[in-house]
């Protein structure tokens, strides 16, 4: 059974991405907006431990937030390379 407490975090952390989501949709610049999908990655793998731990399945969840944060990193340094470029 969750607990108001639980509740609160999961409502925080999905406003906390929804904040992200309006603000990274607001500005210009390509590495600014980068910025906030790496951040986005980091509250979205709390969220998923946050469910699994409600859940009672910590175990599946831990998986899979880590797999997701693996991907989430491998994804930055293909992008920083990517946008750092050659050097001459």
């Amino acid at each position: 059974m969750m607990t108001n407490f639980w509740q609160y975090v999961l409502a925080a952390l999905i406003l906390i991405l929804a904040a992200m989501v309006v603000l990274m949709f607001r500005r210009k610049a390509l590495l600014d907006k980068l910025n906030y999908v790496f951040a986005m990655n980091t509250v979205i793998v709390l969220l998923i431990l946050v469910v699994g731990f409600v859940g009672g399945r910590e175990d599946m969840f831990i998986d899979i937030a880590l797999s997701y944060s693996i991907l989430g990193f491998v994804t930055s340094v293909i992008l920083a390379k990517y946008i750092g470029g050659r050097k001459k």
